[in-house]
């Protein structure tokens, strides 16, 4: 049996994996085995990932559906969400809306809390910018400063008391229910992506599976198509 990595005769039995047989190779040291549970990653299931990730799809879903390990597909998801680029647009003077979806991380207590804070622009619904972890200055001002650097009309958010220090007055907006298109994305992002659900037994194991997974979901729905423009 050839070494196929090296292909050459120079393997040794390792230890099992449930029933399969390990080798290690004496040449290249890599370990192989008799037969592989899973197939080889085809990049080609890239666009297939993209699109079950974006119907709310988890991770043992996706797992069965592909028929890559789970191990595969978290890695690959992180690896799309890596090569995600926000696009630059180019209107001004519009109306946008600023808010911040709950979700937690591993376990449901306030040290695992984390907060999606992302704008949208209220005429076309494009989302403008969005950053991961606690309500403080420095994660909303990220979003803030990317909404500025559009000349807004006005900037909607909710009554959270962070926002007077980071928006002017002249452009800051907190009337009821001014924010409700934004309140309505928060729903949808809800019912598409299963671990941001509420009542339910699904939920981010990592802060980097959160990022990456609403990260592909809006590059999906909203960032491509910028892109093509």
């Amino acid at each position: 049996m050839k070494c196929n990595y090296c292909s050459k005769n120079t393997l040794i039995c390792k230890g099992k994996r449930g029933i399969n047989q390990r080798y290690q190779c004496k040449n290249c040291g890599k370990y192989q085995q008799d037969f592989y549970s899973y197939k080889l990653y085809n990049s080609q299931d890239d666009k297939k990932i993209k699109i079950l990730n974006a119907e709310g799809v988890g991770i043992r879903s996706m797992s069965r559906i592909l028929g890559y390990s789970q191990g595969t597909i978290i890695r690959r998801i992180q690896h799309l969400a890596s090569k995600v680029i926000k696009p630059i647009y180019s209107a001004n003077n519009e109306v946008y809306e600023v808010d911040e979806m709950w979700s937690f991380v591993e376990k449901k207590k306030p040290s695992n809390y984390c907060w999606i804070t992302y704008a949208i622009n209220r005429r076309t619904h494009e989302v403008i910018d969005v950053s991961f972890g606690s309500r403080s200055k420095e994660n909303l001002g990220k979003v803030i400063r990317s909404v500025l650097s559009y000349k807004p009309k006005k900037i909607v958010t909710d009554k959270l008391n962070t926002y007077p220090g980071l928006i002017p007055s002249e452009l800051h907006d907190t009337t009821r229910y001014a924010n409700n298109r934004i309140e309505r994305s928060n729903l949808t992002l809800r019912t598409n992506i299963k671990r941001l659900s509420r009542k339910t037994i699904c939920f981010s194991k990592s802060k980097k599976m959160l990022e990456a997974c609403v990260l592909l979901y809006f590059d999906y729905h909203y960032w491509k198509i910028c892109t093509k423009k």
